[in-house]
């Protein structure tokens, strides 16, 4: 995977687990040393004390105990922090309450550093979603400032059809793989041939980013066609 360049940032990352916050630290400390790391808070609220709000709050999904209210007093005290959830794979209702709420970005503990820098990227040096003369990106010592504009608003592609509308659906709801083959009374490889080809179709690379989709535009309409 190429390397991407990340901006100098401040990051705190809420989360009751210390080896979390660690090998995170220390993941940013060998990779990263322009990104600063907090000291660990184990609640948002504790977070929000902070003399200067951080520009990145990393939510560990085991930590959050109501999403919509700790999500809340973020974008209230902290309006220019970002938001990025780290999540197990069974913390499949909070992360939906999460993603309703509002975050920019979903990352899973299970995956790589690559994926956690490529995260932080998209987020801050959003140029390849943009046009030149599109984008108004400073370059400071290498790096882009955060008043790039934001990406155009998302939409469902008509190409989608019934079926995987259908399925799209069921992802937005927290199903599992192995829960929608079974709703819809189809082998679990084909719920992955469907997926595969949304994935294409609605030009996002995991299920995690068609999850926080689902979340920010409006229900796909039918278009009937069934496959």
């Amino acid at each position: 995977m190429a390397s991407v360049v990340i901006p100098r940032l401040t990051i705190v990352i809420v989360t009751e687990q210390y080896l979390v916050w660690l090998g995170l630290q220390k993941l940013f400390e060998s990779r990263a040393p322009q990104i600063v790391v907090l000291p660990q808070q184990t609640m948002v609220s504790e977070a929000l004390l902070m003399e200067r709000p951080p520009d990145l709050i990393i939510l560990d999904t085991e930590t959050i105990r109501d999403p919509a209210s700790s999500i809340g007093q973020i974008r209230e005290s902290a309006s220019s922090s970002k938001i990025v959830l780290l999540s197990g794979l069974e913390d499949n209702a909070c992360l939906r309450e999460a993603i309703k709420c509002g975050v920019e970005s979903v990352i899973l503990k299970i995956q790589p550093p690559e994926v956690v820098f490529a995260a932080i990227h998209a987020l801050y040096c959003p140029t390849s979603y943009h046009t030149p003369h599109e984008s108004n990106n400073v370059r400071e010592g290498g790096t882009f400032t955060k008043t790039a504009l934001k990406p155009s608003p998302l939409t469902w592609p008509d190409e989608l059809t019934e079926r995987e509308r259908e399925i799209v659906a069921l992802v937005g709801q927290g199903l599992s793989n192995k829960d929608i083959a079974y709703q819809l009374s189809i082998s679990d490889s084909t719920v992955r041939h469907h997926l595969t080809s949304i994935f294409g179709k609605v030009g996002v690379t995991s299920r995690q980013k068609l999850l926080i989709h689902t979340h920010h535009v409006s229900k796909p309409q039918s278009n009937r066609r069934v496959e």
